[in-house]
């Protein structure tokens, strides 16, 4: 509820700007700027809104680019995913890791036209990142691990990014 009211506040407050903003420019003879004012004010919401679609992970190239190599780079992995290697199955990393955050599909298309589908287990990890697990076909829980992918976030923009402590 407070952030509800606190967010009512800040859109009255906005307002309120806005009003003497604009009351202030057509008592000075400047209707112009009102309104360069309010697109300004329209604008910076407007890019840090799209930022948010541009930003995240590098999913497209390098899991599915991970998922063609069979590749586990268990150097630049977490400690607690250096496990995993080409023999273990996906049940023994659900074991120790628990459940995924969340279970995606994704496309790998081949050089001859055809498009293999593949399941991906991502583990979100605490400080915006995440590691993809991506087991055999037919993505059973007894199937071993064919790929393992880490992905940081692409948070370029550390002005509009979040705070970290």
């Amino acid at each position: 509820m407070t952030r509800v009211f606190g967010n009512l506040l800040r859109l009255v407050g906005l307002a309120a700007i806005i009003w003497a903003v604009s009351a202030g420019s057509n008592s000075a003879g400047m209707p112009w700027f009102k309104w360069f004012f309010i697109g300004i004010v329209v604008a910076i919401p407007l890019i840090i809104w799209s930022r948010q679609w541009t930003r995240g992970w590098d999913t497209g190239g390098g899991i599915a680019e991970a998922y063609a190599r069979r590749e586990i780079s268990n150097s630049e992995l977490p400690t607690e995913f250096r496990f995993i290697t080409h023999d273990t199955t996906l049940s023994e990393v659900t074991e120790k890791l628990g459940s995924a955050s969340q279970i995606l599909q994704f496309a790998l298309p081949h050089p001859d036209g055809d498009i293999e589908h593949f399941i991906v287990h991502q583990y979100n990890l605490p400080y915006e990142g995440a590691v993809f697990i991506m087991p055999q076909r037919p993505f059973e829980p007894d199937d071993k691990i064919r790929a393992v992918s880490m992905c940081r976030s692409s948070n370029d923009e550390e002005l509009l990014g979040p705070v970290r402590s």
